[in-house]
């Protein structure tokens, strides 16, 4: 009997796991395209690569050729090309689509009409620019501005008329910027220091500056970049020598300190559905973690594993992920920048698509005065 029971169990586990591994996908990304963003190649570099809202094109910024570029999402084709006086730090969309903008060393943030590639606005700032970030409601446009006698600034214009909302003082370069996604906080970054603001009345919400006595000559150990979470609840900055931050959105709690890299963090992001971190920079990998390994306790840094690990053709600049979650654009050192489709090993992630494309086609039937099966 003790014998049959083990048989039957053995069956039954091997069929659950059967069950698993047909229901369920295989985490991958496969590029799909790789287009030269800076005639400049290896002596060149893509600082930057953003989806518009509607994932219908990228936007690019050089730092070599000085040129921001668009491109169709679908081939890669180029639609335009504007040339700027010196490198190119961030280009980004306005949220209604109808805008790019740009910011560079030469201290210009320039807005550009997404359909002529004419600049609509221009603003020059006392120093270079490194960081830009739109609110998500639209309203809101920030700049980070490089220190001057140890003083950066994020400048908060209004995207209805661009005139300046707000200006915040950080100690130290403002290297990258991001607006939680209900808007309730902006984050800036830069140098030694992290600071979280409420946008209601643009207070401090929370700070944490790094322990000087990590603070290495030639190897600076500074914040570099930052994106919040899907949910809004983490806020992720990474940094120089491979660190990555994890804090608690509301508290300002750190949660965890994380370096696999050893090398500089340029940029970090997270799949839409909030599952997994992404984590690129000096290295030719993009990796993923697991979220769920990041916020247990009990995994010290140095077991946290990898979830993924993508061989790239060169070190990474930035990386951004389309409205949906199933495309991925990188910006590289190698002058490229390149697109690929995400594939989630999420098991039901199409039956939900076909729920949500059913829904839709039945409401448009409906509307018709059609009937629905």
């Amino acid at each position: 009997m003790k014998k049959l029971l083990a048989t039957l169990n053995l069956l039954i586990a091997l069929l659950l796991m059967q069950i698993t591994l047909s229901a369920g996908g295989i985490l991958a990304i496969n590029q799909v395209w790789s287009r030269l963003a800076d005639l400049n190649g290896e002596l060149g570099s893509i600082e930057s690569s953003e989806f518009s809202p509607d994932s219908k094109y990228i936007v690019t910024g050089s730092k070599f050729d000085n040129m921001v570029r668009l491109y169709r999402t679908t081939d890669g084709y180029q639609v335009w090309e504007y040339e700027l006086t010196q490198e190119i730090e961030r280009a980004a969309w306005t949220r209604d689509g109808r805008y790019v903008c740009s910011v560079s060393e030469d201290g210009y943030l320039n807005v550009f009409d997404v359909e002529t590639a004419e600049i609509v606005f221009s603003y020059e700032h006392a120093n270079g620019v490194d960081g830009l970030s739109a609110s998500h409601d639209g309203r809101y446009m920030v700049t980070g501005r490089e220190r001057i006698d140890n003083i950066g600034i994020a400048r908060v214009f209004s995207t209805e008329d661009w005139s300046i909302v707000k200006e915040l003082e950080h100690p130290g370069t403002v290297n990258e910027l991001d607006f939680s996604p209900d808007d309730q906080y902006l984050a800036a970054v830069g140098d030694f220091t992290t600071r979280v603001y409420k946008v209601e009345d643009w207070s401090l919400h929370f700070e944490y500056q790094i322990d000087r006595d990590r603070y290495f000559e030639g190897m600076r150990h500074t914040f570099i970049n930052c994106k919040f979470s899907p949910d809004g609840k983490i806020l992720a900055v990474g940094g120089q020598q491979g660190y990555v931050y994890f804090f608690d959105s509301e508290t300002g709690e750190l949660i965890r300190r994380l370096n696999k890299l050893g090398q500089k963090t340029e940029t970090v992001e997270w799949t839409k559905d909030g599952r997994y971190f992404l984590q690129a920079g000096h290295s030719t990998t993009i990796d993923f973690f697991k979220v769920e390994h990041i916020l247990d306790e009990e995994i010290g840094n140095d077991s946290v594993p990898y979830a993924l690990r993508q061989t790239v053709s060169d070190a990474m600049e930035y990386m951004d992920f389309n409205s949906t979650g199933t495309l991925l654009t990188t910006a590289h050192q190698d002058g490229t920048v390149q697109l690929w489709t995400y594939m989630s090993d999420d098991p039901l992630v199409n039956e939900r698509r076909h729920r949500e494309v059913r829904r839709i086609q039945d409401e448009l039937a409906r509307q018709a005065g059609k009937e629905t099966n």
